[in-house]
């Protein structure tokens, strides 16, 4: 299982994971809109690279299967399931999620309410609901308890459970990715995903019958 935590990653560690991908430096320009002169002094390491530079480009080889190690080290990742710590794994989760959905795809959260999922009331958090509202072609749902979600998030369409099913437990899926809550209290915060398109289609076809019996939301 795979923790994620903040890292910098070198400019070797960047140029070994466009090897094992077989990317050339405009393969990487593409896929993270950071420029070519910018990629090839990161990676000859003659310039101190931002933040957001690094997260676009960590963000894009995660997404691609790139783990990377501690000693420069870097390799194609084999596990399904993976551990999001911290307010660090947080931030790295909904670039993830952002990365995956940025074309389009669904979400389906079913007694995963926002506000209790989104624990730290930084910058960031805010930034990822625009940028995921922002995309074209994303079909999300909501399945939680009445009133859990004061202030709805504008790219969602909710429906509310019955109270007897307030402790089933929750579950959070993006494309193909399920996402289980392991730790909900504190600084600590857990989540694991798994990448499973087997399993995202069973759980969809739960959420879908759950849904249809569901209550809509009310107009104003």
């Amino acid at each position: 299982m795979f923790i994620l935590s903040i890292m910098i990653i070198t400019g070797r560690q960047i140029r070994g994971a466009r090897g094992l991908l077989g990317w050339s430096m405009e393969d990487l320009t593409a896929k993270t809109d950071v420029n070519r002169i910018t990629i090839r002094q990161i990676e000859s390491d003659q310039v101190q690279p931002q933040e957001k530079t690094l997260t676009k480009i960590f963000s894009v080889f995660d997404k691609h299967g790139i783990e990377f190690l501690e000693d420069e080290g870097v390799k194609i990742r084999k596990q399904q399931a993976r551990t999001y710590v911290g307010k660090a794994g947080y931030r790295q989760f909904l670039d993830h999620v952002y990365e995956t959905l940025k074309d389009g795809g669904r979400i389906r959260q079913f007694n995963f309410g926002d506000l209790r999922y989104l624990p730290y009331d930084e910058g960031f958090v805010g930034e990822h609901l625009e940028r995921m509202a922002a995309i074209k072609g994303l079909d999300a749902k909501v399945l939680e308890m009445e009133g859990e979600t004061k202030v709805p998030v504008s790219y969602c369409e909710y429906r509310y459970l019955d109270k007897p099913f307030r402790g089933m437990a929750p579950w959070y899926l993006y494309g193909d990715y399920l996402v289980v809550s392991l730790n909900e209290t504190g600084s600590k915060r857990e989540f694991m995903t798994i990448h499973s398109k087997l399993l995202a289609e069973r759980y969809v076809k739960e959420f879908d019958i759950f849904w249809n019996m569901a209550k809509k939301k009310k107009a104003k």
